[in-house]
């Protein structure tokens, strides 16, 4: 990715920052034989999340991306669906034997690269890369929600 002539400060800079960021973790669920959809779901059912509705909050991702994500889980045998007992709608996902064992393989080991990296920055680029991107995050946010009210008054 090109940058502003070398410059870090602008936002062309950060976007094409965080694109490369993107695309690292897309290179290695394609490198898992998986979506990007696919490779997260399968990160948060990991991490204990159950349904569809949590991840598609967690993720940002249209219900129909998911559940078109969620029938390629299943068809590979990486993960079931269980309706819970009180609520036959909603769907338990968890991981079948062969999702445990391709999350060990596969996904564990990119937490484990993650982790590396991580700890090689120095704890306070650790704390300021969180706090800065959760504000830009949010300052984002604050302005896109501020937008769309002014759009629909």
């Amino acid at each position: 990715m090109e940058t502003d002539g070398g410059r870090t400060d602008t936002l062309q800079a950060f976007r094409d920052a965080t694109m490369e960021l993107d695309n690292v973790y897309s290179m290695f669920a394609k490198a898992c034989g998986l979506s990007d959809a696919e490779y997260w779901s399968l990160v948060l059912i990991h991490e204990g999340v159950e349904t569809q509705a949590q991840i598609s909050g967690q993720l940002y991702l249209s219900r129909q991306t998911l559940n078109s994500a969620f029938k390629q889980l299943v068809r590979k045998g990486l993960v079931r669906l269980e309706p819970y007992e009180d609520n036959q709608r909603a769907k338990r996902a968890s991981l079948t034997e062969a999702g445990r064992r391709f999350v060990s393989m596969h996904v564990i080991r990119m937490h484990e690269i993650e982790e590396q990296a991580w700890q090689r920055m120095p704890p306070e680029e650790r704390t300021a890369l969180t706090a800065l991107t959760r504000k830009y995050t949010g300052l984002v946010r604050e302005l896109l929600d501020s937008a769309q009210q002014a759009a629909t008054e």
